[in-house]
């Protein structure tokens, strides 16, 4: 049996395989930190007000905690609404019939300055409706009805994980073990 020399060529080849196998593997594996942004709709109710909701993670995730903000902005005076308001939020997940089941009610929220901050977490995936209903503490009598806010709830990142990383992973592998094998095979030939 004839000992296998490795020359200094076949380690560079080696060492530039490895680097781009790690790299792409960190990129795959770091690319959902970037989906960790702020976002916003705006919805306008009768021409007079708009609401801003904004959100982060800009796509909620079921089981994590969602952080939104509403604004409450006058449109005639391009301001937030400096009036106490009573809101009433409401959370639907789209369904297959007519009928809408709200999953979540909180009535009589006061907002304060035109900002209402409040945190919510989605227990399933798929699209949802959140309504903004409000009227001013002057006048409580008169209620504005917002349209909705479609948000997309993603499944859980421990699901997004094994059903997208592991099949990368076993590719890459295979790509890389079918490179060294070739390059081990060309070297002793």
């Amino acid at each position: 049996m004839r000992p296998i020399l490795l020359s200094p060529k076949f380690f560079l080849s080696t060492f530039i395989i490895v680097s781009i196998y790690v790299v792409s593997l960190l990129t795959f594996l770091l690319f959902p930190i970037l989906s960790f942004a702020n976002g916003g709709d705006q919805r306008v109710i009768e021409g007079k007000y708009l609401i801003n909701l904004s959100r982060s993670p800009f796509t909620p995730a079921v089981g994590d905690k969602t952080s939104m903000l509403a604004s409450f902005v006058d449109i005639q005076t391009d301001k937030l609404i400096i009036e106490d308001l009573i809101v009433k939020i409401r959370i639907a997940k789209l369904g297959e019939g007519r009928e809408r089941k709200f999953l979540f009610e909180q009535d009589s929220i006061r907002a304060k300055g035109g900002i209402l901050e409040f945190q919510h977490i989605f227990q399933d995936a798929g699209l949802h409706e959140i309504f903004f209903d409000f009227a001013f503490a002057s006048s409580p009598a008169k209620i504005y009805n917002a349209p909705d806010f479609l948000l997309d709830i993603q499944k859980s990142k421990i699901d997004q994980k094994s059903t997208f990383s592991f099949p990368i992973g076993i590719m890459l592998g295979a790509i890389f073990g079918f490179m060294i094998g070739w390059l081990i095979k060309r070297q002793n030939v």
